[in-house]
């Protein structure tokens, strides 16, 4: 063959690798693995049907945990329901549009951002989150570290402060700075700095390092670190002015509502008590339970009194019309 067809040979025989190598590309399972998903969804069984039925969950650490802690329960979910349901991940500041563009169609989220967006969009409590040995009910906490000389809430005055969020973060700060003003001291001005940090974790680190003098987090997050080893035991802070009650865990400001499970105002009524009586069916110890990190699931409880603490604080609602 002569160096010309030779060449040419190559050249043909490039044009068509190319080609194969383009299809390859685009090809559906290819161009599956190069998309970005927007929601993880509970694998739905064979026997399912129709419509996904969207369920939005208020991420707390990751979409990939709020995953593997609710995938269980949206797929009992469908077996109670015969729907197939995609989950949703919200995050603080888009849950409120997530509901105002209509994109959901049941929820589960902090019950301060729950009481706001049933004011706005008139959703429907189905059931409130109990957990293991807490139930119904949690709190917030101020916490130093154990060898501070803060010992009075009166010594809070021009200290370094972290919170979650000042306007979102119920157990994270709100339940905190609702509980300090109506004891005469206002976080916003008798602090000697008052910042938001994302992650009650670093709150803590942050307090124990001296990076902070005072920190605002949640009950039962000093213990989930204890568990998983980020910190050594409950010793290495103290709670300031502990509540006396007989709470399981040790706190600080009054206790509010847990979590509510809620339906948006156009969701199909027959599923939204299909799904509501499917909650409350869920036995102890079921593994949706137990991923979940629940002990059951109860009525919707009383959340009066969020309600009186949102209009005492004049909490700014995160309506995406605003």
């Amino acid at each position: 063959m002569s160096l010309l067809l030779k060449q040419r040979a190559i050249a043909a025989w490039l044009a068509v690798a190319c080609i194969l190598s383009l299809a390859a590309c685009n090809s559906p399972a290819n161009l599956e693995t190069q998309t970005t998903p927007t929601l993880s969804t509970a694998n739905p069984s064979p026997q399912v049907s129709g419509t996904p039925v969207r369920f939005g969950i208020l991420v707390i650490d990751s979409a990939m945990s709020a995953n593997e802690r609710y995938a269980p329960l949206l797929r009992y979910l469908e077996e109670a329901t015969g729907r197939p349901f995609e989950l949703v991940p919200l995050t603080q500041d888009s849950q409120f549009g997530e509901v105002a563009a209509g994109n959901l169609d049941f929820m589960a989220n902090n019950p301060l951002a729950a009481v706001q967006i049933r004011q706005l969009y008139k959703t429907d409590f189905l059931v409130t989150y109990s957990r293991p040995r807490t139930g119904t009910q949690f709190s917030g906490l101020i916490i130093v570290r154990r060898d501070s000389e803060i010992q009075t809430l009166e010594d809070l005055r021009d200290q370094k402060v972290a919170c979650i969020n000042f306007q979102k973060a119920a157990g994270g700060c709100v339940f905190q700075i609702d509980y300090l003003r109506q004891r005469g001291i206002d976080p916003f001005r008798d602090f000697s700095s008052f910042v938001e940090n994302k992650s009650h974790d670093n709150i803590v680190l942050a307090v124990l390092n001296g990076t902070i003098d005072v920190g605002f987090i949640r009950t039962g997050q000093l213990e989930k670190m204890v568990e998983n080893g980020s910190i050594e035991n409950l010793d290495v802070v103290r709670v300031l002015a502990p509540a006396d009650d007989d709470f399981w865990l040790e706190h600080t400001t009054a206790l509010y509502p847990e979590w509510p499970v809620v339906a948006l105002k156009e969701t199909d009524r027959q599923l939204v008590q299909t799904v509501k009586t499917a909650l409350l069916a869920l036995p102890p110890h079921h593994p949706a339970l137990k991923a979940a990190q629940l002990e059951r699931f109860v009525p919707a409880t009383d959340y009066s009194e969020l309600e009186q603490l949102i209009e005492r604080l004049q909490l700014k609602r995160g309506d995406a019309r605003e």
